[in-house]
């Protein structure tokens, strides 16, 4: 089972979304660590792989209750069960009783939604023989999340581009991405590339086959061929959950 956060500060991150708490209510939440107090700026540089002690990964995992083998290093499955950290209680007047702060973050960027969401549309179309996407920062407008996205921290959308995927899917269907699920074998997935010199990621729809620390081979279904893709250029590999018309 291939994991989808290869990196540190991507699971760091994993973390503090999936207890629903800002980089700020992240760092109160941890408090002091080593006899220094834990900051928000500390968290994003974290989240920015700027680093980070082992007394401080011990906390988050003691804390939101992940394993610290799985948080430091990758090992193992994605954690499903970290524990929900409310925000500071709100006092509604005259009930007497506290209301939690998150019950107000369906308009929070990058949180989960509770109900109907809506999650953005990346990748700016631009084609080529293998079909790609630009990977920027763009806001290219959002779709309906589809209910197994809708309380996914940073789930996204793709717009399918070129035949290379016809046996699946066809040019300008949307791919709906779970970043966190766990990629299987024969998954269509979108793997982000990075192609040097300045340029930003692209994108590619592919079917899944395999990657190891020297490359990543997926399938392309038309024409029907195999490509590799050297390791060190693979940014990040997500899973497609469902696709479909526009």
């Amino acid at each position: 089972m291939l994991s989808p956060m290869g990196k540190l500060a991507d699971r760091i991150k994993f973390v503090r979304k999936r207890a629903g708490l800002s980089q700020e209510r992240f760092a109160e939440t941890l408090g002091t660590v080593d006899g220094v107090k834990v900051s928000r700026g500390a968290v994003g540089n974290w989240e920015l792989g700027k680093g980070i002690s082992r007394g401080n990964l011990a906390a988050i995992a003691d804390k939101f209750k992940v394993p610290l083998d799985w948080l430091e290093f990758g090992h193992g499955d994605i954690p499903q069960n970290v524990p929900s950290v409310t925000e500071t209680p709100l006092t509604v007047p005259g009930e007497g009783n506290n209301v939690s702060a998150q019950h107000k973050q369906n308009a929070r960027i990058g949180e989960p939604v509770r109900g109907f969401a809506r999650i953005p549309i990346r990748g700016v179309a631009m084609g080529g023989k293998e079909g790609y996407v630009i990977l920027g920062d763009q806001y290219l407008g959002d779709v309906m999340a589809p209910p197994a996205l809708a309380q996914v921290p940073d789930a996204y959308a793709v717009y399918m581009v070129g035949d290379s995927m016809l046996e699946r899917y066809r040019h300008g269907e949307i791919c709906y991405v779970h970043p966190y699920a766990p990629v299987r074998k024969d998954d269509d997935c979108v793997i982000q590339i990075s192609m040097g010199d300045g340029e930003p990621p692209h994108g590619f729809v592919k079917r899944f086959i395999s990657m190891d620390e020297k490359q990543l081979k997926v399938l392309q279904l038309n024409p029907r061929k195999v490509l590799s893709f050297p390791r060190a250029r693979v940014i990040a590999v997500h899973r497609i959950i469902m696709g479909g018309p526009a």
